[in-house]
């Protein structure tokens, strides 16, 4: 098989590396030829670009890198998808990939330009989620605009021209199976967001020597919060959540492994009467973060609830399971409520009350507590049973390929 892979996200960036290329890698070790038409930051550095085209090019895989404008306006994602229509119809007619699999709309509107173009082309479209609802839903747009409504159509025609389509989760397929918007011979495969369990180390001298590195005693409690802040995040939720851990074990340490601003989060922490001595902030490349995490006794995951998220899939969640830590996350987004049944690893919370907060809380320290040996074998069974690439995230992946390149149904 032959695939064309379109991304507006760039291969150096951060979800580039762990959301994109561990499903590519996946595939091409399977045997798929990928050729990926990318879009870069436009401050990429050339180390950056040569960087991961060594990587790419150990594992067989093709690039050909572009650039993007940090502007978000209309016309500059007209030329930008001009600009990919150009540089992946050059490719597809020499190459003559079986499917052209494109990663957000962006990308799904040059790829479905280009398998309409190539006979016998299949159409992969990997929603990830309803972006033009996240923009209304974060209040960056309103369902008035121009751009909302061009979005709303283009998706309309990618879901019922896509041979194949990719979401997150359960609750976004029944969603749009009941609303039916898939074309009759659309195939429909929920990947959630996944993790390269290889990649994160549940050592105990790893451990160790983490937590020496942020200079943290080996017997102090640690709630850690990965990721981006701000937007669809409940930060004041995650000060109330720590202020009523440390009223109960009053060596807990906060520690935000993020790169965005945590003046907000900051802020929320002492209006909760949280001193500033138990907040820490770092940081850390993607690569790092499979031995970082080891630091962390208590992960967190608390997200806005909205329409769109029932299309989300946070690889945090993933990531602090591999880890061998124990997740505190709300069960109104996407399929997390399914994580009830991981008594062992996980703690549901569906409101945000001080009864609610002060229960999860008490349920989560009986499982933070546990030696991390005991602990951490609880937690990476969950993240097998529900998040791992190597038996969740790579086979579905290859079966939809096969289906799609070989004209047979999904089983």
């Amino acid at each position: 098989m032959r695939s064309l892979y379109l991304a507006h996200a760039g291969m150096t960036e951060p979800l580039g590396r762990s959301q994109v290329l561990p499903y590519l890698v996946s595939l091409a070790r399977a045997g798929v030829e990928i050729h990926i038409v990318s879009f870069e930051p436009a401050a990429t550095t050339e180390d950056a670009i040569e960087q991961t085209g060594a990587f790419l090019r150990r594992e067989g895989i093709r690039w050909s890198p572009g650039f993007r404008s940090p502007a978000h306006g209309l016309l500059t994602k007209v030329r930008e998808a001009s600009d990919g229509v150009l540089r992946g119809l050059r490719i597809a007619l020499k190459e003559r990939p079986d499917i052209v699999h494109a990663r957000s709309y962006l990308p799904a509107a040059v790829a479905d330009v280009l398998a309409t173009s190539l006979p016998r082309t299949k159409l992969l479209f990997d929603c990830r989620g309803m972006l033009g609802d996240e923009y209304v839903d974060v209040g960056h747009w309103t369902k008035d605009r121009v751009e909302y409504k061009l979005l709303k159509q283009v998706e309309r025609r990618l879901f019922r021209r896509a041979d194949g389509v990719v979401v997150l989760t359960k609750k976004l397929a029944a969603h749009l199976r009941q609303a039916g918007v898939f074309g009759a011979k659309t195939q429909v495969q929920v990947i959630p967001c996944c993790a390269d369990l290889d990649r994160f180390s549940t050592r105990e001298n790893d451990r160790a020597e983490a937590r020496a590195s942020f200079g943290i005693s080996p017997d102090r409690l640690v709630c850690l919060y990965s990721g981006s802040l701000g937007t669809f995040y409940r930060e004041d939720d995650m000060a109330h959540f720590f202020a009523e851990l440390r009223r109960v074990r009053p060596d807990a340490l906060f520690l935000a492994l993020t790169r965005d601003d945590t003046t907000k989060l900051r802020a929320a922490l002492s209006a909760r009467g949280v001193p500033a001595d138990a907040f820490m902030t770092r940081k850390i490349a993607p690569e790092a973060m499979g031995k970082t995490l080891l630091v962390g006794d208590i992960g967190l995951s608390f997200i806005i609830s909205s329409f769109s998220k029932m299309g989300s899939s946070p690889t945090k969640v993933a990531e602090y399971f591999a880890a061998g830590m124990p997740a505190v996350l709300n069960g109104d987004i996407g399929d997390q409520g399914d994580l009830s049944s991981e008594a062992e690893s996980a703690v549901v919370v569906n409101d945000f009350s001080a009864a609610s907060i002060a229960a999860a809380v008490s349920g989560i320290l009986p499982l933070a507590e546990q030696p991390f040996s005991q602990r951490s074998i609880k937690t990476r069974a969950s993240a097998e049973r529900h998040f791992s690439l190597a038996t969740i995230g790579g086979p579905r992946y290859r079966a939809l390929y096969e289906a799609l390149a070989f004209g047979r149904p999904l089983g």
